[in-house]
C-alpha cells in the first residue's frame, strides 16, 4: 500500500494540519510510497495563502470555471479574516512563489505567470474548532478570471450528488477512491520536503459521519494503493469524476490510521458551496 503525504505544511495532532510557511525548493518528488505523478487529475491545483500564521500551500479542484474548492482552515485561520494574497496554478509541477522575498521584480513576474489570483471565502461556519459532526472545514477561492483563459481545455469536476454517502454507504466500501494533491514528504527526523508535482494514490472508505468521510491511511493495507498524510488540505478525493471531498485532518502524525474529509455531498455543504457556482 503506497502512503500520500498531502500537500499543507504541518503537522497533525489528533486533527487539523497546521501551517507553517513555504519553502518552495527543487526536492526529490516521494510523497507518495510507490504512488504516481498525477497527470489526469488536470483540474486539481496548488493554492498559496497568507493569513496571520504566515504563507503557506493547500491544494484545491476546479469546479466552476472560476470557483476551487478547498479546506476552511486553508481559507482562514481559526477566528481570524479570510486569508489574502491568493494565487492558483494548475500546473503538474509546482510552481515557485511569486511572494517570496528576496526576489527581482522580473522573477517575480515570471513567477507569477504561473498562476492565477483569487478571492478566499471561508465558510462561515468553520471556526477553527475540529466538531466531527459539524466542523465545516470547507472554502472556495473565486479565481479572478476563469482557469482556461490559463490552462485551455481545463474541465470543471462535478460535485458528488447530495445524499450519495449516506444511501450507498455500504455498497461503497468496496470501491476505490482516489486521493490527489500536492505535498510534503517526511524525512530524517521528521524533516518536511516538498513535493514539487501533483501526485496520486488511492484508498478504501472506512465510515461515512455526518460531515465528514474516513479512509483507511494504513500503509500496511494491500487492498489500496494508500491515503492521505500530513499537509494537502484541501485536496480532493474522487469517486470516478466526482469529487467527494475536502481533505480536513488525519488522526495519527505517523499516518497509520484515519483520514478525514469534509463531505460536499450534505445539504449543509452544498448550500455553502452554491453560493459561489
Amino acid at each position: 500500500m503506497r502512503r500520500f503525504r498531502n500537500g499543507r505544511l504541518g503537522a497533525v495532532f489528533g486533527g487539523l494540519v497546521l501551517a507553517t510557511s513555504v519553502v518552495m525548493t527543487a526536492q526529490p518528488a516521494a510523497a507518495i510510497t510507490d504512488g504516481q505523478r498525477d497527470e489526469v487529475h488536470t483540474n486539481v491545483g496548488v493554492v498559496l495563502f497568507s493569513t496571520e500564521s504566515g504563507r503557506f500551500q493547500c491544494t484545491g479542484t476546479l469546479i466552476s470555471p472560476t470557483v476551487v474548492l478547498t479546506a476552511g482552515h486553508c481559507t482562514r485561520d481559526t477566528a481570524s479574516s479570510a486569508a489574502t494574497n491568493v494565487y492558483v496554478s494548475f500546473n503538474t509541477d509546482l510552481p515557485l512563489d511569486p511572494l517570496a522575498a528576496g526576489i527581482t521584480p522580473a522573477e517575480r513576474a515570471a513567477r507569477a505567470a504561473n498562476y492565477i489570483t483569487g478571492t478566499a471565502h471561508p465558510d462561515p461556519g468553520w471556526t477553527g474548532t475540529l466538531s466531527i459532526s459539524k466542523q465545516h472545514d470547507q472554502g472556495v477561492v473565486v479565481l479572478d478570471t476563469p482557469a482556461a483563459t490559463k490552462w485551455p481545455g481545463i474541465s470543471p469536476a462535478p460535485l458528488l450528488p447530495v445524499g450519495t454517502l449516506d444511501g450507498n454507504q455500504g455498497a461503497l466500501k468496496n470501491q476505490t477512491f482516489t486521493l490527489v494533491g500536492y505535498g510534503v514528504d517526511i524525512g530524517a527526523k521528521k524533516s518536511q520536503i516538498d513535493v514539487t508535482e501533483r501526485r496520486s494514490t488511492t484508498s478504501f472508505l472506512k465510515n461515512v459521519q455526518d460531515e465528514v468521510v474516513t479512509f483507511q491511511i494504513n500503509d500496511q493495507d494491500s487492498k489500496a494503493g494508500g491515503g492521505s498524510c500530513s499537509g494537502d488540505s484541501g485536496g480532493p478525493t474522487f469517486l470516478g469524476q466526482y469529487v467527494v471531498g475536502d481533505a480536513s485532518f488525519v488522526n495519527s502524525s505517523s499516518c497509520n490510521a484515519t483520514g478525514a474529509y469534509q463531505r460536499v455531498d450534505t445539504a449543509y455543504a452544498r448550500a455553502f458551496l452554491e453560493q459561489f457556482l
